[in-house]
């Protein structure tokens, strides 16, 4: 070998040795990869010879006096392999990649190192946390050029150090109330030195860390903020002890003196718009609302705050019952202020001030707060239905009824007022409670029962209060003073609508009174004698419904004949349409009625003169295909003859001189038929007064009642009055002309 071969052979090594050195450090961790991997043969660069395999000895652990250990503390160890080939000459440049079980941070971001020029690679290992204990495995694996080796696991166990904590500061020894400072002290070993990645955990009497929890770091230093706001938000004052501590080390105590709590700010809090009922209105008695106190954006405790009314209905009373005069009462430990509120009978706005008494100027006034709602009033009962006629040939026909309850000032009631039901016949539901506007619905539904008349009472009624009035005005119901308008005592459903309690009807007895009471009607039935001069009652209200058939009852009326046909083809007709066989109802909601007609005449009238067999002297005017039941004129020479015709559209006049001459000329037009109901519901309304049965089949019943005008009709044209329920039957009515 010459020495140009030789000294490129060397340069070839220094800069193999070169680059592994580079990587070999343990702490530099896998950036000479590329030029590691850059190798195109399989040969060893610290000798030239060829890499036929790779070796890996046993891990090997030194402390960092040099020392085999297999014990790391917070001071860390460094890990070792060496690598070689077949020859036992240690390989540069290998990848080595150490993992453990878990407990350690390695000196590289992935664990990996190269080799150096004698193969050798190393790399730190220090535990995660300087206070873990415990037992674990360490692994090495080689790889050069695709040839991979993993070398034998070693144990080891993780030892704390003996660790001492050391220099506590506080920042600032005076703080505000809600006021922040730093702290800050050093971990160090037992030999005296600075320790890092010690775990250093802080508290106080009073007060929060962010964080709670610092691991030591540069020289041992821990810093973490003091901040005088306990751990659910109360603010500190006074003196708060701080203290630091470790795995078996702790601090001699700090004190931080915190000045005491200054509120700075208070808000009304309440969140929703109070609205309450007045006293006896059946809702809530009372009612509360909120201030909240705060210092530095902090609630503030046990501090004085000044309540008074500004603005409120004069019966009104707050804090306690019975109170209108300011009071002073103390914020609560997340610094509330809660202030009952009792109504009275008079409604109105309500504003409260809250006042900070240490700082005048700290105040706020309470928002949307009123006095309105009171309990349900005799005449505030509304009831309303979708239809009240139903098809009672069905199960499963139904109607809406919706209940609408105000209180005597014309507000709605609570929320929640229950009103009752029963009926007479079907279904309905028991009860509904008003929404916020004091409305509520149930429905009535066909079923057996079905009463024999078709006609079904459903009665409704709810706690609430008589109507009255308010001799002295103080919108308060006095006894002897002020006068019940129309007293109720005890109630009934009146299914016979007579007015009066029948056995087996249904009753409700609650009343304790015996004084006389209104007259019981269909709208409000009660019962006599059962009345008391007092204001709470139970108000009631009956409905009337039909349960009607598909099938049409028909009455006829003026205009027919007792033979049931129609008495004239020009002129009105009227009739009647029921629901039932009985006539005490309508029809269903919904049905149409509708008239109906067909012209099948076509009359050619013809008229001849001839004479008179009982007399020579005379003629007789013969007309024949004429409207029957008419009179018609007949011309002869500018002279008209009327000339009668009877049923079979012939007729004859006589007495004419012989000497009149000349062809019979007909004025004669044949009228379309026409017919127009003119009174009357083309269709059956969903709501409407039904009448007792004793009345309903009167004529001038607007529900039932019908008149129909014919126009250009005779006998053989067809007349019809169609009925046509929705899902249900139509039926059509034929009706003759006379």
């Amino acid at each position: 070998m010459d020495k140009k071969q030789l000294g490129l052979k060397l340069s070839a090594v220094s800069l193999a040795v070169l680059l592994a050195s580079c990587g070999g450090g343990g702490s530099d961790g896998y950036y000479n990869q590329g030029s590691s991997s850059g190798n195109s043969s399989s040969t060893n660069p610290s000798t030239g010879e060829e890499v036929k395999s790779v070796n890996i000895t046993t891990i090997q652990l030194n402390d960092l006096n040099g020392n085999v250990t297999q014990i790391i503390t917070s001071e860390g160890v460094t890990a070792k392999v060496k690598v070689t080939d077949q020859s036992g000459h240690g390989i540069s440049g290998a990848l080595v990649t150490f993992t453990a079980t878990g407990g350690v941070i390695f000196g590289s971001s992935n664990g990996a190192v190269l080799t150096n020029a004698d193969g050798e690679a190393s790399i730190s290992v220090t535990p995660e946390n300087n206070n873990t204990n415990g037992a674990y495995k360490i692994s090495a694996n080689a790889d050069y050029n695709g040839k991979t080796v993993a070398a034998k696991e070693a144990s080891f166990s993780l030892q704390s150090l003996n660790i001492t904590l050391a220099n506590l500061s506080v920042a600032n020894t005076a703080l505000e109330s809600g006021g922040s400072t730093n702290i800050t002290l050093k971990t160090k070993n037992q030999s005296g030195a600075n320790q890092n990645n010690v775990a250093v955990n802080f508290s106080a009497s009073c007060g929060t860390f962010e964080p709670a929890t610092v691991i030591s770091s540069n020289q041992g230093d821990v810093i973490t903020s003091y901040k005088a706001i306990a751990a659910n938000g109360e603010l500190c004052e006074g003196q708060a002890v701080i203290t630091a501590a470790t795995n078996g080390a702790s601090t001699v105590p700090v004190t931080v003196n915190i000045a005491a709590i200054k509120a700075d700010s208070l808000v009304y809090t309440t969140t929703s718009a109070i609205d309450l009922g007045i006293r006896n209105s059946g809702s809530a008695a009372s009612g509360q609302i909120e201030f909240t106190l705060y210092a530095n954006g902090t609630p503030a405790k046990d501090k004085e705050v000044r309540i008074e009314l500004t603005d409120a209905p004069p019966d009104l009373n707050f804090i306690s019952l019975g109170n209108r005069d300011p009071r002073i009462v103390k914020s609560d430990s997340n610094g509330k202020v809660v202030v009952n509120l009792y109504p009275g009978s008079l409604p109105g706005p309500v504003e409260i001030k809250a006042t900070l008494v240490s700082a005048l100027n700290v105040s706020a006034l309470s928002k949307n707060v009123k006095i309105s709602t009171g309990r349900v009033t005799q005449n505030g009962v509304s009831l309303s239905v979708s239809k009240q006629s139903l098809r009672t040939d069905i199960d499963g026909d139904t109607a809406v009824i919706t209940a609408r309850l105000r209180d005597r000032v014309g507000n709605a009631v609570p929320t929640g007022t229950v009103i009752s039901f029963v009926s007479e016949g079907g279904k309905v539901d028991p009860h509904c409670a008003t929404d916020k506007n004091g409305v509520c619905s149930v429905t009535l539904t066909t079923q057996s029962p079905r009463p024999l008349n078709n006609r079904v009472s459903v009665l409704a009624y709810v706690e609430g209060d008589k109507d009255y009035k308010d001799n002295d005005k103080d919108n308060l119901y006095t006894a002897g003073i002020d006068q019940l308008i129309d007293n109720i005592g005890d109630f009934f459903r009146d299914d016979n609508e007579d007015n009066i309690f029948n056995v087996g009807e249904f009753i409700y007895e609650k009343a304790t009174g015996v004084l006389s009471c209104a007259a019981s009607s269909i709208v409000q039935p009660n019962v006599p004698n059962t009345c008391n001069n007092g204001l709470s009652a139970v108000l009631r209200q009956q409905l009337l419904f039909s349960f009607a058939h598909d099938t049409p009852t028909f009455v006829w009326n003026s205009g027919f004949e007792g033979n049931g046909k129609i008495s004239n083809g020009n002129g009105n007709f009227s009739f009647q349409v029921f629901g039932n066989n009985q006539k005490t109802v309508p029809m269903p909601s919904g049905t149409t009625i509708s008239v109906a007609v067909k012209d099948n005449t076509d009359f050619q009238p013809k008229a001849k003169l001839q004479v008179d067999t009982a007399d020579s002297t005379k003629q007789i005017l013969k007309v024949s295909g004429a409207e029957p039941n008419t009179t018609l004129i007949v011309t002869i020479n500018s002279i008209d003859y009327a000339v009668v015709i009877d049923a079979n559209g012939t007729g004859s006049k006589g007495g004419i001189a012989s000497t009149v001459t000349g062809t019979p000329e007909i004025t004669y037009k044949n009228l379309s038929c026409e017919a127009e109901i003119r009174e009357g519901n083309l269709t059956v309304p969903n709501t409407m007064k039904l009448f007792t049965p004793a009345s309903f089949q009167d004529i001038g019943n607007e529900v039932v009642d019908y008149t129909v005008r014919l126009k250009g009709c005779t006998q053989g044209d067809d007349v019809k009055i169609i009925s046509s329920v929705p899902a249900g039957k139509t039926v059509t009515s034929w009706l003759d002309i006379k």
